[in-house]
Parts: C-alpha cells; sequence; structure tokens
C-alpha cells in the first residue's frame, strides 16, 4: 500500500510538470519511465462510480469537470453537474471536488418543458478561474426542437453569477450548441454546431467579438476540420495546436481524439489521429490541457484502468502520435 501511494504521489506530480530531476528515485530523468509512459486514470477522488466527463484548466491548476455522481448532486436525478476541484501538491492527489451549486448547476425542470432535465456539462475555464463557459439544456425546448444552449458564468467576490445566454448568433434554436472553449489568443470562442450550412452532424464554429462586444457570425471551421462526421470540443495549446473529438473513418473505433496546426485565422492543416496511446477501439474524447506543456487529459469509456463508468485520464505528450 505505501508503495502504490508512492507512485500515485509521484504520478500526481509528474501529471502538473514538476521536473523528473526532482525524483531521486527515477535515475536518468532523459529517459522516459513508466510514468512518462503509461495512460494514467485521475483516480479517487476525482473519478468515481459514476460517470466524470469534460473537463478543462485554469493557469494554477484548478480543475472544472463534470459528473453524473449522485452523492452531491444539485437534485436527484440529475443527469450532470460542474464540479471544481484544485491539485494539493503536498498530498499529490486531488483535494475533494465542489459542486458548483445552484444556480450554475440546474435542477431538473421537466414540468416546464420535457427536454429539461437538469444536464449541466462541458466547461471551459479561462486561463484567471475567473469564467466558466458550458452547455446546459435549462433552457431546451421540444418545438423548435433545441437541447442544450451555450452560457456563462463570471466569479465575482468569491461567488458565481447566475448564468447568462450566450446568445445568437452562438446559440441558436436549432443548432444544439456545446463544447465552448477560447483559444489561445484570449478572444476567440469555439464550440461545436448543427446548424445548418455545415459539413454534417456537429461542426466546429468559431467567432469574435466587434467593437461593442458583440458576438460576430460564426464562423465554420472547413474541410480540414469538420467531416460528415461528428466533430466537437477544440483545445488549443501554446504551440496553435488545436485538438479535438472526432468520429470520422480512420480511427481506432468510436470517438477519437485527433490534432490540426493552426494556419491562420480560421485556418487549419489537414488533422491526424493521435495515435493508439491515446485512442482505443472505446470512445475517446473531449482532450483538455493542464497547465505547462507536457501532458494531455481526456475522459473515455475504457474499461481498462477504470474506476467504473466513464472515467477521466492523462498521459504524457510523448505519446501523442505526431503527424
Amino acid at each position: 500500500m505505501k508503495l502504490l501511494l508512492e507512485q500515485n504521489c509521484l504520478a500526481f506530480k509528474t501529471f502538473l510538470a514538476i521536473p523528473l530531476s526532482f525524483f531521486y528515485c527515477l535515475g536518468n530523468a532523459a529517459e522516459p519511465n513508466w510514468v512518462d509512459l503509461a495512460v494514467h486514470n485521475f483516480g479517487a477522488p476525482i473519478n468515481t462510480m459514476w460517470a466524470e466527463g469534460e473537463l478543462s484548466f485554469a493557469d494554477d491548476g484548478t480543475m472544472v469537470y463534470c459528473s453524473a455522481r449522485q452523492d452531491m448532486a444539485v437534485a436527484p436525478g440529475d443527469p450532470k453537474d460542474l464540479y471544481i476541484a484544485t491539485f494539493n501538491s503536498d498530498t499529490g492527489s486531488w483535494n475533494t471536488p465542489v459542486n458548483m451549486g445552484i444556480p450554475v448547476n440546474a435542477p431538473p425542470a421537466t414540468d416546464i418543458d420535457p427536454l429539461r432535465f437538469g444536464d449541466d456539462r462541458e466547461p471551459w475555464i479561462t486561463g484567471d478561474g475567473n469564467t466558466v463557459y458550458f452547455k446546459s439544456d435549462r433552457t431546451a425546448t421540444t418545438s423548435p426542437r433545441n437541447n442544450n444552449d451555450l452560457f456563462v458564468t463570471y466569479k465575482v467576490d468569491g461567488e458565481w453569477t447566475n448564468p447568462l445566454l450566450v446568445g445568437f448568433p452562438i446559440s441558436t434554436d436549432v443548432g444544439d450548441e456545446h463544447c465552448p472553449a477560447i483559444l489561445q489568443d484570449g478572444e476567440t470562442l469555439c464550440f461545436a454546431s448543427k446548424r445548418e450550412g455545415g459539413f454534417g452532424g456537429s461542426d466546429i464554429y468559431c467567432s469574435n467579438q466587434d467593437a461593442d462586444g458583440n458576438w460576430m457570425t460564426p464562423v465554420n471551421q472547413g474541410p480540414n476540420i469538420n467531416t460528415a462526421a461528428e466533430e466537437f470540443h477544440f483545445t488549443q495549446d501554446k504551440d496553435g495546436m488545436v485538438y479535438f473529438s472526432s468520429a470520422r473513418p480512420g480511427g481506432y473505433g468510436g470517438m477519437d481524439i485527433w490534432g490540426a496546426m493552426q494556419k491562420g485565422k480560421n485556418a487549419w492543416d489537414v488533422a491526424y489521429n493521435l495515435g493508439p496511446q491515446v485512442n482505443t477501439a472505446a470512445a475517446d474524447m473531449c482532450p483538455a490541457l493542464p497547465p505547462g506543456t507536457d501532458t494531455i487529459s481526456w475522459f473515455s469509456t475504457r474499461a481498462d484502468n477504470s474506476l467504473g463508468s466513464i472515467d477521466i485520464f492523462w498521459t504524457n505528450k510523448l505519446n501523442v502520435q505526431k503527424k
């Protein structure tokens, strides 16, 4: 048990990009070791017997993610709520997650519309940790059928504000917008939508604000990113590489994570699969980038190394297949 705890602590510290040379037990830090080469389960208290999903990180390592756990849900039967967790470098483990609570997480309201299940997920937290974009079904309508829209909440004096709808032309009545994210420029909002004019399924679109702070008409990110299959969840690193989920042919089965380098505004190189260390025959999706430059995380339905249902995983970027 002591050895297991020591290994778990080491893995989490490496995850936070603490230099490997700090740990004398690793020997030659220049040589890849088991921590570098493995795909790691985030472990408790993040992953549970319930499904954990989409996540993102603030610059200080604060993580926001979603979970179907019922022991901390804002209402019984709530499909997904948003949670925040901080990392404790002294223990090498995550602190107990905190449900973001009402009004960020909406309880079910099927008495108003049968599509309002109280499903809040796919959070994106800004680097300063003060803004979270996410999708919610709190304004879902049966006619016209609109399952979810995008919302934003701000931390003011330590409290999260009542979420605001990110309105048209971002959220629409028919597009089922989801998976919001901000690119590295800190200004470009990208998201997935099934609106008319796309390549099929969910496509990835991006938008910027005008001088008055209004979101401009979103731009489809084109055939190097979008296909007739489902594409969603842009996540960009500091080198300009974007990682995203796609069900296009050529993967390992189910959803896979793909990468593409930015070539200019709304312009991308041809996407490539991140390879078998990240992708499996299961559904592997919704990449997130922890602070630093060395690691990548995502969630997966893979059965190996799972605590139950769907878990969140991470690995060193050296295991990401290059184009």
